[in-house]
């Protein structure tokens, strides 16, 4: 099968001028060739969201009674995170250091606190966030991270520009269909199948662009040889490490909840893949460029359940309701 580049995925190859979201806090010291910066009750709204530059999902959210601030909502960052440029404005002290990971690569952090987090109707207090460097996180204010969400039932309106953070539903049974398993206590990952390829997919609302593993390069082009790549995709992290890859047109992309044509990827040997254990087996990060496509999904972490909706299933309810 061949593919033409058509305009949808060259936009998929904006990995070349994005940022790849973060993925995790850790406290172990850093290791050679990782970079280091100085420092210089419950969630049960509708946030007020709308999408960012790069098709992510963002939250209004106050800290400490000052605000609004713009948050993306990330389900693969285990961590909050907040730009330094706020720290004043809001009074929230450093505590400490935390080691972030990123999809390219880790940083050693500042630690703030801050006494009141509130998003939507919600608040939580004694929060601990990550710091970044301003030009880590230039677009936005900072990153809601699963740790915020753990647990709880996110409904991503993809149409309306919404999400709604509820509690679990907790079913006494799921449809295999809805199957999602929760790795390393926070990431949302479900199975698909790219092309002829199984994988595993980690569903990322943080990340603008799909990031394949070299196993899953691999596969594909065993099974697939004639699908158009492009050399030297370069991919920003907010840790400040820059990685180049290669972009892949990639064949449909098949769920139990959905598929999609002509999505992208960039295959990178991304660090973060070492530190979910997913170097082994075909692996895809999913991102906002695969899953703006969709109407809308719901992530529930207490159930382990992912649905998903189809713009194309939308628009035909809609034609049946017209006669």
């Amino acid at each position: 099968m061949t593919f033409d580049l058509t305009r949808r995925m060259m936009l998929g190859a904006l990995p070349a001028l994005g940022v790849a979201g973060v993925a995790g806090a850790q406290t172990p010291l850093p290791k050679p060739g990782e970079r280091i910066f100085q420092p210089g009750e419950e969630f049960t709204p509708s946030l007020d969201t709308w999408l960012d530059l790069y098709g992510r999902p963002v939250a209004k959210v106050m800290l400490n009674g000052k605000g609004p601030f713009s948050f993306m909502v990330d389900t693969g960052s285990t961590v909050t995170v907040i730009a330094q440029r706020h720290l004043a404005t809001i009074g929230a002290p450093v505590v400490g250091n935390v080691m972030v990971a990123g999809t390219t690569g880790m940083a050693e952090t500042p630690m703030a606190l801050v006494n009141e987090f509130e998003a939507g109707a919600a608040k939580k207090k004694s929060v601990q966030v990550a710091v970044l460097p301003d030009n880590g996180v230039a677009n936005i204010d900072g990153i809601l991270g699963a740790d915020m969400f753990a647990g709880k039932r996110l409904l991503f309106n993809i149409a309306r520009k919404t999400v709604a953070i509820e509690g679990s539903r907790h079913p006494i049974y799921v449809s295999p269909k809805s199957a999602m398993r929760i790795r390393n206590g926070l990431l949302a990952e479900i199975d698909g199948r790219i092309g002829k390829v199984q994988c595993k997919l980690m569903l990322d609302t943080g990340a603008q662009n799909c990031i394949a593993n070299l196993e899953l390069s691999k596969a594909l082009l065993n099974a697939h040889p004639r699908l158009v790549r492009l050399d030297n995709v370069k991919v920003f992290g907010v840790t400040g490490h820059v990685l180049t890859g290669q972009f892949i047109a990639l064949p449909q992309v098949e769920t139990r909840s959905f598929y999609v044509e002509d999505a992208t990827a960039v295959a990178l040997d991304a660090p973060i893949f070492h530190q979910w254990g997913l170097t082994k087996e075909p692996a895809m990060i999913v991102g906002m460029n695969l899953l703006s496509r969709l109407s809308s999904f719901v992530l529930d972490y207490g159930a382990k359940s992912f649905d998903a909706k189809l713009f194309a299933e939308m628009i035909a309810r809609n034609m049946v309701g017209m006669g």
